[in-house]
């Protein structure tokens, strides 16, 4: 494809901006098949990639190569579009066009960079793309293609703050995004914002399915454990006060899935474990395979710090698996170490047989 070659050669050290460009407008007014993005897997199966099918069609290697030409001429905030850029990316936003909507999926994709440097035509153009009530398909592509690599910006969410939040309600749609989504979702809802406040949050997170719940659940375990040594603060300043007002608390919702990544989490708090464990306690539940929790709960020694508290966290999460590693043994004689009084709890026996077959 001559849109193939136009997009490598505009990511290249030499670039002939107007030539490209020129090209640029003459490949988009030829005529183009819309591809709407199905594909086809194993077994018949059908799916819905519009990212894919945009990063492969000519307008998106044509779109693709507008962003390379601007962003070689290294923009600056609040300066608006170039004329030349500002005219091709506003013909892509022509919904008459129906094969332009391929460009329209890289431009959401880019969306922060266009809010960045020209607020004004985003406003005009791009943002009402994200809206579910103006049109469901445009608002689907626009939110998978910012999915595909989504970053937080707070202008843009503040922007698009009623259509982030709708999103929700939209979980299904969003196909292979799905789960970018509630891990997006769940990461802005653990920064503090005047301009999203948790109420909203709440009602967002109400509307996410069981799997959006879960993966949301691992989200907040990662983001706690890469905190590193601010994990104790982290807990207690973004953590705590999200479970508190924004996460669902219908106990009908746990998975155990979700229950693994919520034992994480009590780990991941450090020196904030007794917390975390009044906190989340109720929502653990036997794992099938607890090795890995086990092991995270030994290597983090903190059944020398909070013995009871690790007693309470492994019979929670410990059923009846018979092939636990040597783990198992190294916590409770350390939790008796710690505490001998613990060695007659009915917990620490019930533990104790298991580790012994």
């Amino acid at each position: 494809y001559v849109s193939w070659w136009i997009y490598k050669i505009s990511d290249s050290e030499i670039v002939y901006a107007e030539d490209l460009l020129a090209l640029c407008n003459r490949i988009l007014r030829l005529p183009q098949e819309a591809d709407r993005g199905r594909r086809m897997l194993r077994g018949g199966e059908e799916v819905d990639d519009p990212v894919g099918t945009a990063i492969n069609h000519p307008v998106g290697h044509v779109t693709q190569a507008v962003f390379n030409i601007m962003f070689k001429r290294e923009p600056v905030d609040g300066e608006g579009l170039h004329k030349d850029l500002k005219s091709v990316f506003t013909m892509l936003c022509d919904k008459d066009v129906e094969a332009f909507i391929h460009g329209r999926v890289i431009l959401a994709s880019r969306a922060i960079p266009l809010v960045r440097i020209d607020s004004q035509w985003s406003r005009n153009y791009l943002l009402p793309l994200f809206d579910w009530n103006i049109d469901g398909l445009e608002a689907k592509r626009a939110w998978e293609g910012f999915l595909w690599s989504p970053r937080l910006f707070r202008p843009f969410l503040v922007a698009v703050r009623e259509q982030f939040l709708d999103t929700a309600n939209h979980y299904a749609e969003l196909g292979e995004h799905s789960r970018q989504y509630a891990m997006f979702l769940t990461y802005s809802a653990l920064e503090p914002d005047d301009n999203i406040d948790s109420e909203s949050y709440r009602v967002a997170f109400a509307q996410l399915p069981q799997e959006g719940l879960d993966e949301s659940a691992q989200a907040l375990a990662q983001a706690l454990e890469g905190a590193g040594e601010k994990r104790e603060e982290y807990w207690k300043s973004r953590v705590l006060p999200f479970w508190q007002g924004v996460w669902p608390k219908q106990l009908g919702l746990l998975s155990t899935r979700m229950s693994e990544s919520l034992a994480r989490l009590c780990v991941s708090a450090a020196g904030q474990f007794p917390s975390a464990m009044a906190t989340l306690g109720d929502w653990l539940v036997p794992q099938q395979h607890p090795h890995f929790l086990v092991h995270l709960l030994h290597e983090s020694e903190l059944c020398d710090q909070f013995p009871e508290c690790s007693l309470a966290f492994l019979d929670s999460v410990v059923g009846q698996d018979r092939s636990l590693a040597q783990d198992l043994s190294d916590c409770l004689n350390r939790i008796i170490k710690s505490d001998p009084q613990l060695e007659q709890d009915n917990r620490f026996q019930r533990l104790l047989q298991l580790a012994r077959r």
